[in-house]
C-alpha cells in the first residue's frame, strides 16, 4: 500500500488515513486523494492544517453528533478552502451504555454496528450520496475516534468497490496500531469517569473478528454491502460513482 494511505503526518491527530491500494477482484487498486477517514481534527494545529490541506483536501464530512459537535467544533468547519457538511450518523440509536444494560450476556461493538446499519439507514444513505458527489481534491470523513461510524462507512466504500473481504477488515483493524495514542487518551478517560475496565476495552477496541462479523451479517441479510446499500435507498448510479471515485 502506498505512502499517502497512511493520510497526512499531521500533529495532535492520531488516526487519519487514505483508502488507496488496496486491490479489488477486477485487478484495480483503489486510488489515493479520493477519501480519507479519520478521527476528530480536535488537536490539529496550524502546521498540521497546513499539511492536510497541502494534501488535498477540500471537503469534510463530519458524522458525530450534535452534542459532540458543540463540545469539539470542526477547527475547519468556516475554513474558505473546505466545504464542511455536518450529518449526524447515529441520531437514531440508542447510547453504548444504554445499548450494554439490555445486554447481559455481554456487549459486543458488533451488536451495535448493526443496530447503526438496521436503524440508520437514511443517514447512511445520505451520508454515501454526499461522497458520491463530484467533489474536487480529496474527501475527509470522520467521527470522534475514527473507529466505528467512519469504520463502517469506510466498509461499505471498500466492499461496494469489489475490495477483498481480508482488506476491509484489516482497515478497519488499523486502527489498534495507527490510531493507538487517541485509544490511549480514550482509555485513560474512561477510567478516570469510572467506567468497567473489560467494557471500555470492548468498546475502544477494533478487532478483526467485530467487524468480519458485520459484514458477514451483511451476506446474511442483505446479499452484501451493495444489496444494502440499494435496500436503504442508494440507487446503482450513486453506488457507480463512488467505485469510480475510489477506483479512478
Amino acid at each position: 500500500m502506498s505512502d499517502m494511505a497512511n493520510g497526512p503526518m499531521l500533529s495532535g491527530v492520531h488516526n487519519i488515513r487514505g483508502l488507496g491500494g488496496h486491490p479489488t477482484g477486477s485487478g484495480e487498486r483503489t486510488r489515493d486523494g479520493a477519501y480519507l477517514r479519520g478521527d476528530a481534527l480536535r488537536g490539529l494545529d496550524s502546521a498540521g492544517l497546513a499539511a492536510l490541506l497541502a494534501s488535498g483536501l477540500t471537503t469534510i464530512l463530519d458524522l458525530r453528533s450534535h452534542h459532540e459537535v458543540d463540545e469539539a467544533p470542526n477547527p475547519l468547519a468556516d475554513h474558505d478552502a473546505v466545504q464542511y457538511r455536518h450529518l449526524p450518523l447515529y441520531d437514531r440509536l440508542a447510547t453504548i451504555d444504554a445499548m450494554a444494560q439490555g445486554q447481559p450476556g455481554g456487549f459486543d461493538m458488533g451488536l451495535r454496528y448493526r443496530a447503526g446499519l438496521s436503524g440508520c439507514g437514511p443517514a447512511f444513505a445520505e451520508a454515501l450520496d454526499f461522497l458520491a458527489q463530484p467533489h474536487p481534491g480529496t474527501v475527509l470523513f470522520h467521527c470522534t475516534a475514527g473507529k466505528d461510524r467512519t469504520g463502517l462507512i469506510a466498509a461499505l466504500l471498500l466492499e461496494n468497490a469489489e475490495v477483498g473481504r481480508d482488506a476491509v477488515v484489516a482497515d478497519y483493524a488499523r486502527t489498534a496500531s495507527h490510531g493507538a495514542g487517541l485509544i490511549a487518551v480514550l482509555r485513560a478517560r474512561s477510567r478516570a469517569r469510572g467506567t468497567d475496565p473489560a467494557h471500555a476495552e470492548r468498546v475502544l477496541g477494533s478487532r478483526p473478528e467485530t467487524m468480519r462479523a458485520t459484514l458477514d451479517w451483511l451476506d446474511r441479510e442483505h446479499g452484501g454491502a451493495v444489496g444494502y446499500l440499494a435496500a436503504i435507498g442508494v440507487p446503482e448510479a450513486t453506488r457507480a460513482a463512488l467505485r469510480t471515485r475510489l477506483l479512478g
